[in-house]
């Protein structure tokens, strides 16, 4: 992206993220506040082993993270706190994890929202994907889509997929941005060729539709078949509407009624209603068939009338 925008969601994020003093005692020696690391003094091994190799904030994060295996909370965010302070981007973007999420500490979005900016300076893509969705939420932030629009922008060209997604989605509702379903399209395609199951799923809702012209029900079949693949229950709905109605592919009820039990089964409530629905058209499609013809039923003849009958055939036969 220019340089220009990104400084600009940078110089906001800087100055929104003002971070109240630490209470939690588990909380990282190394923080955003200014508290200063502990110092550690190390002597030189002499002989070059592959650790000694790996610089002193690295060390510090690749403890972090073994201790926050063995679930060592408070160990994890010492080290964690002391490889960020130094400027190890990895370690602030976990951090803004654990706050973002009350991983090991009680969250609070607002040290998050500190971590991941000081993470965004040096242009990490999750980082600045985190701080966007905080933004377009509201999560501790005014909700500001704007911002948040900028940020995903910076992920988005980056290549991230969840951000282009993201990004995608405010286009196409006009979230933050002018709405623009071609532009839309542009984002969902760049991450739907990456894999992104949800941006798959919105692409072919898109092309379904026909948001950029003419509807393209054989790519959105294509689409919703991936994105079903990846495990998508919301694709299986639209893939079993496609086979349901019989568009972009010959119908196949039975198809459908799969498709939506696989969704069902996963926890989809629209899918237990399509199911609903396929049962009630099948028992008014029998209610409405027309009644089997009947016979008259034959007269019964009374005794006497049926020997005469008898006796006439047998002299007919003489």
């Amino acid at each position: 992206m220019k340089r220009s925008t990104a400084s600009l969601a940078l110089a906001l994020l800087l100055a929104a993220a003002r971070v109240p003093a630490q209470t939690d005692t588990a909380a990282p020696t190394g923080s955003p506040t200014g508290v200063e690391p502990h110092a550690r003094v190390q002597t030189p091994p002499a002989v070059a082993t592959p650790e000694a190799q790996v610089k002193p904030d690295d060390q510090a994060f690749l403890r972090g993270m073994q201790a926050k295996a063995k679930r060592q909370t408070a160990q994890a965010l010492r080290e964690f706190g002391d490889a960020a302070a130094t400027g190890h981007t990895e370690a602030q973007y976990v951090l803004g994890l654990q706050y973002l999420r009350g991983d090991g500490v009680k969250a609070d979005p607002r040290q998050a929202l500190a971590w991941f900016t000081m993470a965004l300076q040096s242009n990490h893509p999750l980082a600045a994907t985190q701080l966007g969705e905080i933004h377009e939420q509201g999560n501790g932030v005014p909700k500001n889509p704007t911002l948040a629009a900028q940020l995903y922008e910076i992920a988005a060209l980056a290549g991230f997929a969840p951000a282009q997604t993201r990004l995608g989605a405010l286009y196409e509702s006009g979230s933050g941005v002018a709405q623009n379903a071609h532009a839309a399209i542009d984002w969902y395609s760049l991450a739907a060729a990456q894999d992104h199951w949800d941006a798959q799923h919105r692409l072919g809702k898109m092309l379904r539709d026909g948001r950029a012209g003419e509807t393209e029900y054989a790519d959105a079949l294509r689409l919703f078949a991936a994105s079903a693949k990846g495990g998508n229950s919301f694709a299986k709905i639209s893939l079993g509407e496609l086979h349901e109605s019989g568009r972009g592919v010959p119908r196949n009820l039975a198809r459908a009624r799969e498709l939506y039990a696989q969704a069902a089964r996963e926890g989809e409530p629209a899918a237990r209603q399509k199911l609903a629905n396929l049962g009630q058209a099948a028992v008014t499609a029998r209610a409405t068939l027309p009644a089997r013809a009947t016979l008259p039923a034959r007269a019964t003849l009374p005794a006497r009338a049926r020997h005469i009958e008898v006796k006439m055939a047998l002299d007919r036969k003489r």
